[in-house]
């Protein structure tokens, strides 16, 4: 965040001061008082379903806070308060006057699944040619994105933030805020079918953000996804992508993947031709390397330059990283899943290589409202080349049965929770086996990855994708 001494403060929160204060700026947003700030910082006194920020202002104070938002003051609070019709509004208010003040570039990235990956590999791509702030980890709602803004700091060229939807209405409020200036949309699939009700409505919202793009705004598509591909329509200005060789202004042909499941392509871009090596398994994560690429080469980093980068990207942790412990190699994708994303990750299951069995543990994929039993069941049949699957709770009833339905079926086990999945893997598998984790969060298969990996002795050094 730029420093601002709390008049400023005030006056751009439309704020009424209460309380005294000196000129120290306020350096740092805070709005969590439970961890403490090294810098002067500003504590927005929040309300959601859960908490109210206003119950532990006094707790901000003595976590390093200098001054509160607060929609109603508090008493002897132990900081100055400055009073705002509604503390979400003013943390908008905030994150925009920031953004507006420094001036970078805006990227915005959206779609069913992907976002973070594209969001990661964007900023790897960027980062050799100009100076980026990208979102943490999936920060992508209501509070993600403007902290996310608020991370912005004088002589910051580009931001690269993610932008979710739970609720219609979400992608036009954050296409708002961001005003962005690139719109990236890398898929529309069965998510949130519970909120939107089918996957043209899931286009519907995820357009929005396209729509929020100014008259010199530029959208970047999935050409390979007809809805995606329909949103050019609404767009000022449009670069497209293929993953599968169609006619895209960036796509890619000799698509290969290597023997660590990694995918590598010639890239064919209006800025040239490049070899793009991706530092994630899956093919299906090519997809996600052109966005990132057709993006840089819109900003203005060579093509070349940003390929390079992408080679060696870091990417968020849980998705599609392969570490090695006690001979198994263990495939972790288990932040999120929809039925796309784990048929992709199935996929790569296969493709890497393997001297023992290959394991699936698949838990539940959320929300997907009326029609979930029946895409778990596509999940299932998709499980062809599964040797060992084992399920996690309930609602994966229908993928189990379609499993095993499957001519060479895989050996299939039913359990409760990740507990019991991690309990199944390290008493069953044995050196030479991969073992795929894949879930929506719903069913903390991170806690299976991290607990099968501790009973091994550890990830081996080294060996982490």
């Amino acid at each position: 965040m730029i420093p601002l001494p709390i008049e400023r403060l005030a006056d751009v929160l439309a704020a009424r001061v209460v309380g005294d204060h000196d000129a120290t700026p306020v350096e740092r947003v805070m709005t969590d008082s439970r961890i403490e700030s090294d810098h002067p910082a500003v504590f927005f006194a929040l309300r959601t379903d859960r908490a109210d920020g206003h119950a532990h202002v006094a707790a901000a104070a003595e976590a390093g806070a200098t001054c509160a938002v607060v929609a109603h003051t508090t008493p002897d609070p132990g900081l100055v308060q400055l009073q705002v019709d509604d503390p979400w509004r003013a943390l908008e208010r905030l994150a925009r006057h920031v953004v507006d003040t420094v001036a970078p570039r805006v990227v915005a990235i959206t779609g069913s699944y992907g976002k973070t990956t594209v969001k990661d590999l964007t900023a790897a791509a960027l980062a050799p040619t100009r100076r980026v702030v990208a979102a943490r980890g999936s920060f992508n709602n209501e509070l993600g994105v403007p902290l996310t803004m608020l991370e912005v700091t004088t002589g910051v060229e580009v931001l690269v933030a993610e932008a979710g939807a739970r609720n219609a209405g979400d992608l036009a409020d954050l296409g708002r805020l961001l005003a962005p200036d690139v719109a990236v949309v890398t898929a529309v699939g069965p998510v949130h079918l519970a909120t939107f009700g089918d996957e043209d409505g899931v286009a519907a919202e995820k357009s929005r953000l396209v729509t929020a793009l100014g008259d010199g705004g530029t959208a970047v598509l999935n050409a390979d996804d007809p809805r995606v591909a329909a949103m050019a329509a609404v767009a000022p200005s449009v670069v497209t992508v293929s993953a599968t060789g169609a006619a895209a202004d960036v796509r890619a042909h000799d698509v290969r993947v290597d023997p660590t499941g990694r995918v590598r392509a010639r890239a064919a871009t209006p800025w040239g031709d490049v070899e793009l090596a991706l530092p994630l398994p899956g093919v299906h994560h090519l997809t996600n390397g052109l966005l990132a690429l057709a993006v840089a080469g819109l900003e203005g980093t060579p093509v070349a330059t940003a390929a390079a980068a992408l080679a060696d990207a870091p990417t968020s942790p849980h998705r599609a990283v392969l570490a090695r412990a006690g001979g198994l190699t263990v495939l972790d994708d288990s932040y999120n899943a929809s039925p796309p994303t784990v048929r992709g990750a199935l996929r790569t299951l296969a493709d890497l290589p393997c001297d023992g069995r290959r394991w699936a543990v698949l838990g539940e994929m959320a929300e997907l409202g009326v029609d979930a039993a029946a895409q778990h069941r596509t999940v299932g049949a998709a499980c062809d080349a599964v040797d060992v699957l084992v399920t996690v709770g309930p609602a994966t009833g229908p993928l189990a049965e379609a499993a095993a339905a499957l001519p060479g079926a895989p050996e299939v086990h039913r359990v409760a929770d990740h507990r019991a999945a991690a309990d199944l893997v390290v008493a069953g598998a044995r050196p030479g086996d991969v073992v795929l984790f894949k879930a929506s969060r719903v069913a903390t298969l991170d806690r299976a990855v991290a607990a099968v990996l501790a009973a091994l002795g550890g990830a081996e050094e080294g060996d982490a994708a």
